[in-house]
């Protein structure tokens, strides 16, 4: 049995129960937050090309894209399959490509990735060379790239495999690569008999 005070006790917390439940029917329900706007581009524009040169007026430089995409505010721009071109004066140039780019720092920053691929055509003193990695990027004024990715890069038959690199393009050429490196140089081949027999 329940003593008068128990029952009380036991009525006044029903009632505020009841109380409070019915507060809570009372209030609007909290309106959901809207929704994010969705991110536009200030500008689009398709075949997208920009040429810098230098002093004498020779193209240094040039950017290619089949579409990019400006944000004005934060200064950037998406590139759809960019292509850049870092001309040299006494040698072949080198052209950068890859499937995505990001435009940045008022085109002093050139960020590539998904299927970087970067080569030079062979001539007098040079030889041809490919590179590939999936992400790399590219300061062209300062004619300098820097990635953290595996890279492989061939030249005829020998190639290199390495965790990343940093590379200057400007003669002379030269490249570092931190980190693990594989390097295969090869054989130089024999000269035919043929050869041989002919030479004095």
């Amino acid at each position: 049995m329940w003593s008068s005070r128990q029952s009380s006790l036991a009525l006044i917390l029903a009632l505020l129960g009841g109380l409070a439940w019915w507060l809570l029917q009372r209030q609007s329900p909290t309106e959901a937050p809207p929704p994010p706007k969705a991110r536009s581009p200030d500008y689009v524009v398709s075949g997208f090309t920009a040429i810098e040169t230098d002093e004498t007026g020779r193209p240094s430089r040039q950017l290619m894209a089949e579409q990019m995409r400006q944000f004005v505010s934060e200064d950037l721009a998406e590139l759809d399959l960019p292509s850049l071109t870092l001309y040299q004066a006494e040698a072949p140039p080198w052209r950068a490509d890859s499937r995505q780019g990001l435009l940045l720092a008022g085109g002093d920053e050139v960020r590539l990735s998904n299927a970087v691929r970067i080569e030079r055509a062979g001539s007098q003193g040079n030889r041809p060379v490919r590179l590939d990695t999936s992400e790399l990027t590219v300061w062209p004024r300062r004619q300098f790239a820097q990635g953290d990715r595996p890279v492989r890069i061939e030249s005829e038959l020998d190639w290199l495999t390495a965790q990343g690199l940093r590379l200057w393009f400007a003669e002379p050429v030269r490249a570092e690569f931190p980190g693990r490196t594989h390097l295969f140089i090869a054989p130089e081949e024999p000269p035919s008999p043929t050869a041989e027999a002919k030479a004095p």
